[in-house]
């Protein structure tokens, strides 16, 4: 009798390990794919920070070699009256 409970007792034991070290399978599979899906992440970030910063450098190319603008808007009521005053000079 003793025998048979410790057959069974080892027997449950070695089905205990076997369901335990694929759980813990299951859970460095799990952090593996975290792991790869982080770093695909930070590529992902990587590239969009240096394409911004080449955005930015254009813009920068662009604001230098635009030139002012020709009217401000404390022109724009003198601009007016002089357009009223062609239009009604007609």
């Amino acid at each position: 009798m003793k025998a048979k409970i410790w057959a069974a007792k080892q027997v449950f034991n070695g089905i205990a390990k076997i369901v335990k070290k694929k759980k813990d399978k299951k859970e460095l599979d799990g952090y593996r794919n975290l792991s790869v899906q982080v770093k695909q992440l930070q590529k992902t970030v990587s590239k969009q920070g240096k394409y911004i910063e080449e955005l930015e450098k254009e813009v920068a190319i662009l604001k230098s070699n635009s030139h002012p603008p020709v009217f401000f808007k404390s022109d724009y009521k003198n601009i007016l009256k002089k357009l009223e005053k062609l239009e009604n000079a007609k």
